[in-house]
């Protein structure tokens, strides 16, 4: 049994008419959605953690959120719109118990004919040349906006929009070519919006238009139980299944979707993306080049549809423009490669600190190949690792969890049994009891010596309960972010379908699937990690601390609650574990770079919802302060380099010529880290003492 990855698929945003015509009169079609309906609501109800009354008050949760899936900017649907389909409000949860596609069907024409409307709009609007005189300002979202009253309202909202995009283009291109004239720099840019603008909407209009809305729908439905339940229609369930095994060519990023934006939500260690230095998790992504180069406007596109674009053949380059935490928006380029089942495999480093030697291990999922009896284990590759460091002869450990999403729960047992003599590792509540998870090490640990476990915003799952267990246990001091992600659940993912008779001429069906969130985790001390995650014991301050990322951040999430405590037993001699934790947040909180990373975020974040000028001057000013400080952010977590850490690699020297360079690579970016040269410093400390 697996801990599902944290997955959030939201897809396309406009419709067609033309499609609506075509395909929902189809009869077979019409057939197929009604039955995938069924198929989804009995999962729910039968074999969901804890599913939700499917009554009125659930049908009006799903309007107000399918609302946001298919207009989250407030720029397409009139107010005109919004009440004709408020008529349904109430009515959903009959029509899913009916299977009627009465709601999905009228939400889709409507959508469509706005569609239609807007693209003359921006054709109009993008056919003549812009005035950036006047001194005006456009807001950076309109998710808490009105729908626009009418028509008229509308066209103000898009000439501001169309006016924004035509100015970030023209600033682009005059950065690579100064000497062409604003009216040269204007036209081109407005030329170049228009491509974009006519891309996305091919897009949109697409064959497979009409199943990614239906798509979008139940999986508004499914997520309403929880964030981690979900439906994927078949196309995204092989697309999954895909990047789960990390053998297709791409970037190396786990994209997910935001208010209608798509968003790299994880970047994979080794992948080009990584190791380009160019894309980080929490980046927008706002357009991306299609098979001929062309930039397209990804705006309200599918994650399937942006994936697609993603992919493509080995060392071809894709193009993104992508906006930054900090409201920068640049463009980069960035060569496709092969996402190789390896890439997350943990590896590790020695540190050396004066006369001490602290080992690394990195660890960016709890991965394990659960159909092969002989393939990868994360567990065993992990102490691999640490057999590798105490050879060295380190002093100290760090397990470094960073933006680990989670995976196996059978790995992340057997991995605290690497460090804990014996006991629960975690406490898991079914429907009808509660199990606990034990290590089976015969009481043998690997490893005794000063343990740190480091965590973020986005370590989840396995990643909370390794950490939980090692804070619980006082094996070990947790340092890191605020708080981790905060997922204390446990889904399987089903296939949905039937089987065809190839005898008779009959095809296999097959609905998609659906993953189901199924029991909840606690940890061993009776308390969970659901919304409030793994509070750390050493707190760095985080440029993500304002940042809307984690399980508490969705209002579907589950609540969180207590169990009574299962019996263990803490380690007892800590008053050394105790002064080193206390000793280092005094000397966090002096500390005059961590200091200024928090002005630096307070900054940005006072400017988040700050109108964007649309004069040119102002605009320029704007972007380049905004850019400052996102700079002085990364400066503060990064050591200069007279002081950067001093590594030593553990990597097989027998390593083909491409690995050896991307761990390489990886050395690199661990000897500038300030992060891990303070927890570091205090592994260094406790082995002195």
């Amino acid at each position: 049994m697996t801990i599902a990855k944290y997955c959030c698929y939201l897809p396309i945003l406009l419709m067609s008419y033309t499609a609506i015509a075509g395909e929902n009169t189809d009869p077979q079609k019409e057939l197929n959605r009604k039955n995938t309906i069924r198929l989804v609501m009995n999962r729910i109800k039968n074999e969901h953690y804890a599913p939700k009354t499917v009554n009125d008050q659930f049908s009006q949760r799903i309007w107000q959120q399918y609302l946001k899936v298919i207009d989250a900017n407030k720029n397409t649907l009139l107010q005109e719109d919004v009440d004709a389909l408020r008529k349904y409000e109430t009515l959903i949860d009959d029509q899913l118990t009916s299977q009627s596609l009465e709601y999905f069907n009228a939400a889709y024409t409507i959508q469509a004919n706005r569609l239609a409307e807007l693209q003359v709009l921006y054709r109009t609007l993008l056919a003549r040349p812009v005035n950036f005189s006047k001194k005006e300002t456009v807001a950076p979202t309109r998710t808490m906006a009105s729908f626009p009253k009418n028509e008229k309202e509308r066209a103000e909202i898009w000439r501001k929009s169309m006016k924004y995009e035509v100015l970030k283009k023209m600033l682009d291109i005059q950065r690579q070519d100064s000497t062409k004239s604003d009216v040269e720099t204007e036209a081109a840019a407005r030329k170049a919006v228009l491509a974009n603008m006519d891309g996305l909407f091919k897009t949109l209009l697409s064959t497979t238009a009409a199943d990614d809305r239906f798509a979008a729908f139940l999986n508004t439905v499914a997520m309403e139980m929880d964030p981690h339940t979900s439906f994927m229609a078949p196309i995204d369930a092989s697309l999954r299944e895909s990047m789960m095994t990390h053998r297709y060519f791409g970037l190396g990023m786990e994209l997910t979707a935001q208010d209608g934006d798509v968003v790299i939500k994880r970047v994979l260690p080794g992948g080009t993306a990584d190791l380009s230095g160019l894309l980080h998790a929490d980046d927008r992504i706002l357009e991306l080049s299609d098979d001929n180069g062309k930039m397209i406007n990804v705006a309200g596109m599918s994650i399937t549809e942006a994936s697609r674009l993603i992919r493509g053949p080995l060392n071809s380059i894709v193009k993104m423009r992508v906006r930054k935490a900090s409201g920068e928006v640049k463009q980069v380029e960035v060569k496709r490669g092969e996402i190789k089942e390896d890439a997350n495999a943990a590896r590790s480093a020695v540190v050396v600190e004066g006369t001490k030697k602290i080992g690394y291990i990195q660890l960016s999922e709890f991965y394990l190949d659960a159909k092969n009896i002989n393939g990868v284990r994360c567990a065993r590759d992990v102490a691999m690792e640490v057999l590798k460091l105490k050879e060295q002869g380190v002093n100290g450990m760090v397990i470094d969890l960073r933006g680990n999403p989670g995976g196996s729960l059978d790995e992340v047992v057997a991995m605290t049994g690497l460090f804990v003599k014996s006991g629960p590792v975690v406490l898991g509540k079914g429907r009808d009891k509660i199990e606990s998870y034990t290590i089976n090490n015969n009481g043998e640990t690997l490893y005794d010596g000063p343990l740190a476990v480091m965590v973020d915003e986005s370590s989840a799952s396995a990643s909370e309960i390794f950490s939980a267990a090692i804070q619980d246990y006082k094996r070990g001091i947790v340092v890191g972010s605020p708080t981790s992600y905060g997922k204390g659940t446990m889904q399987v993912t089903y296939p949905m379908g039937k089987l065809g008779d190839s005898a008779r001429g009959i095809a296999n069906i097959n609905y998609g699937s659906m993953a189901l969130t199924i029991k909840k985790f606690y940890r061993i001390n009776g308390t969970t990690t659901q919304l409030g995650g793994v509070v750390p014991d050493v707190i760095f301050p985080s440029k993500k601390i304002y940042a809307k990322i984690r399980e508490r951040d969705f209002e579907s999430a589950m609540p969180a609650d207590t169990i009574p405590a299962a019996r263990f037993q803490p380690y007892t001699n800590t008053a050394l574990l105790q002064q080193t934790i206390r000793q280092a947040n005094e000397k966090i909180a002096r500390d005059s770079n961590y200091q200024q990373l928090r002005y630096h975020v307070e900054w940005l974040h006072s400017q988040e919802n700050q109108p964007i000028n649309l004069e040119k001057g102002l605009f320029r000013k704007q972007l380049q302060e905004s850019h400052q400080h996102e700079l002085a952010i990364d400066s503060a977590l990064t050591l200069s380099p007279d002081h950067q850490l001093s590594m030593q690699g553990t990597a097989d020297d027998k390593l083909p010529a491409e690995k050896r360079a991307r761990y390489q690579d990886w050395l690199k970016a661990c000897a500038r880290d300030r992060q891990l040269a303070e927890t570091v410093q205090m592994l260094t400390g406790m082995a002195k003492n």
